[in-house]
């Protein structure tokens, strides 16, 4: 019947193809430097035309969030927009292409229905859906949709789209570039035999994926300053040796503008008689010891053409024809358009840099770490990690319960002080020298320029430089509360620890309620949650929880389902009532 939607199994392996699918997904945003939040995949089937099958439209998951009416009229909406496509009115040279032509266009108008289809409700659930290229399976072409929420890219703000010179596209963002390249994979999985079965094997690697994603953003900026040749040079590739070399034994440290230089958004200090190519790597590092932070290198996205600035009355976010590459440490460089960084590199990986501080979870890390400090004493830290971030070099600065006597313990490591309040001035004067400054939770100083010490870690890792791994084990060296805050040079933050957050006990007897009344049909979304919350399930609920898995797991399977297979669960030795938020706390029952 036309226009009814039921949802069926579109192929055998659909189900854990959506699941490594959205798996893929959250490791790539980890691998990001992206916490909090997460994708969600569904997938949605468009009957291929001429196709016996019943059923019109069909999507997985079945049973959680996306309503059973989202896509209803889907295939009258394809039909519009093959109707409609702007690709019918052109005439290629050769023959295979005229030929192909036709499929193409259908297969852009599945792709172009869904995303319509999915615009309400992105709207509604304050989301954003991504599509891939529809791929036909079986009697459907499939379609693998991501859903981000929109807080993301309030967080990471993207550039304005479509980002095109009219010729080339460009990437809105490295998050942009991301999802393009999981959906890619995605396609390319669902052209192979048997798409989903061996989806393990076969998708590259969250870190393969960061780093393809990465090369393919550094292509924007050429398209967003109108570079004929922006299609050419690898510029992830050629910063990261620009940025690996030395030069008389300095690591390279400058700012870089890449515009176009007749556009009049920079303006010249001098100009090289003969312009520098970034292929020419020993001789740009040459170069870019001129440079400094007051004055940048100007290049296009293949030569330098002197020194300079951006020009008076331009904005760099507002017109986006200009974007800054700071060179800030040995290997170590990011890119930024105004005041907005876009995309850090650190030895040849790519990632995000940490979002707006300090966060309500960081606040809540704090007073949980130290119950007896009053709002005015949290009100100080957040302020004095905003002075940090504000500042244009590295800095950290560790609150901890004992830090009197630390700072007696490491006097001669550092520099003890007469008990000070600490104020935003102070610490702009004090963060100047090497060293940790250390203050107790009520915000008073007790030590500046301090040498942390402490046991290794698993955690540590070389990639995140001497302030990251110094605090880290100074931080996990003791039971007595202490909190790093961590500010690299590229103002990336990082809070040692960050508590897991607080949930209500009331979300997690609801999830097991509905679990308890589910079936193998519709049981995945209260057990996906679940499984996400392992952490705060005390004894009593994992035995209610494994009973219901174990009843599952005996119901009869049809011919060819696929069942995942949980691991049981059991308590966490950390879980205790702070990890509940306030109105919930109570002991759990035996």
């Amino acid at each position: 019947m036309r226009g009814k939607m039921i949802s069926l199994f579109m192929w055998e392996y659909q189900p854990l193809f959506r699941l490594q699918f959205e798996i893929l997904m959250n490791d790539v945003m980890k691998e990001l430097n992206i916490s909090g939040t997460r994708a969600e995949c569904l997938l949605v089937g468009a009957k291929i035309p001429g196709r016996k099958n019943p059923n019109d439209v069909c999507i997985e998951p079945e049973d959680v969030k996306w309503p059973i009416g989202l896509f209803d009229g889907l295939l009258d909406m394809i039909e519009t927009e093959v109707i409609n496509h702007p690709s019918q009115n052109i005439l290629y040279g050769d023959d295979l292409r005229m030929q192909e032509k036709p499929e193409n266009i259908r297969r852009d108008s599945v792709c172009i229905a869904i995303q319509k289809a999915l615009s309400v409700y992105d709207e509604d659930h304050d989301v954003r859906s991504f599509v891939s290229t529809s791929a036909p399976v079986g009697d459907y072409y499939i379609v693998p949709v991501l859903q981000l929420p929109n807080e993301l890219f309030k967080r990471f703000h993207p550039l304005r789209e479509p980002v095109t010179d009219g010729y080339f596209s460009g990437h809105a963002s490295l998050i942009h570039a991301a999802v393009f390249k999981v959906l890619s994979e995605a396609y390319d999985e669902l052209l192979r035999p048997d798409p989903g079965r061996y989806v393990g094997r076969r998708w590259r690697s969250p870190e393969e994926i960061v780093r393809r994603a990465a090369e393919s953003f550094m292509y924007t900026p050429g398209v967003s300053i109108g570079n004929n040749n922006a299609g050419i040079s690898d510029l992830f590739e050629q910063f990261n040796l620009i940025s690996s070399l030395m030069y008389e034994g300095a690591k390279g440290v400058g700012r870089l503008l890449l515009a176009h230089p007749d556009s009049g958004s920079v303006h010249f200090l001098l100009k090289l008689a003969d312009p520098v190519a970034f292929r020419e790597h020993r001789w740009s590092r040459k170069v870019l010891q001129m440079a400094s932070s007051e004055i940048a290198l100007i290049a296009d996205c293949e030569k330098i053409f002197g020194l300079g600035d951006v020009a008076a009355g331009i904005d760099p976010w507002m017109d986006q024809n200009v974007f800054e590459i700071e060179f800030l440490d040995h290997y170590h460089w990011r890119l930024s358009c105004g005041e907005e960084v876009m995309l850090v590199s650190r030895y040849g990986v790519p990632s995000l840099p940490e979002g707006e501080f300090p966060s309500d979870r960081h606040l809540d890390t704090y007073q949980r770490l130290f119950p007896k400090s009053g709002e005015e004493d949290i009100a100080r830290f957040s302020e004095l990690c905003k002075v940090a971030l504000d500042q244009r070099h590295g800095s950290m600065m560790v609150v901890a319960e004992d830090a009197e006597s630390e700072a007696n313990r490491l006097q001669g490591q550092g520099t003890r002080i007469e008990p000070t309040k600490l104020t935003p001035e102070l610490y702009r004067r004090v963060s100047g020298i090497d060293g940790t400054i250390l203050v107790d939770p009520y915000g008073v100083c007790h030590a500046i320029g301090v040498i942390l010490d402490g046991p290794s870690r698993p955690e540590c890792t070389p990639s995140r430089g001497s302030r990251y791994n110094s605090g880290l084990r100074y931080v996990h060296a003791t039971d007595t509360p202490r909190l790093a805050v961590v500010i690299s040079d590229d103002r990336m933050v990082d809070v040692i620890p960050v508590l897991r957050p607080r949930i209500q006990r009331s979300s997690i007897d609801k999830a097991i309620s509905e679990l308890e009344v589910a079936t193998r049909d519709n049981y995945h979304q209260a057990m996906n949650w679940l499984d996400n919350h392992r952490f705060y399930l005390d004894q009593r609920q994992c035995d209610r929880i494994n009973a219901v898995l174990k009843r599952i797991e005996s119901e009869p399977m049809e011919t060819g389902q696929i069942y995942p297979i949980w691991n049981t669960f059991s308590p966490h030795p950390d879980l205790n009532d702070s990890y509940f938020e306030s109105p919930d706390i109570q002991s759990a029952p035996p």
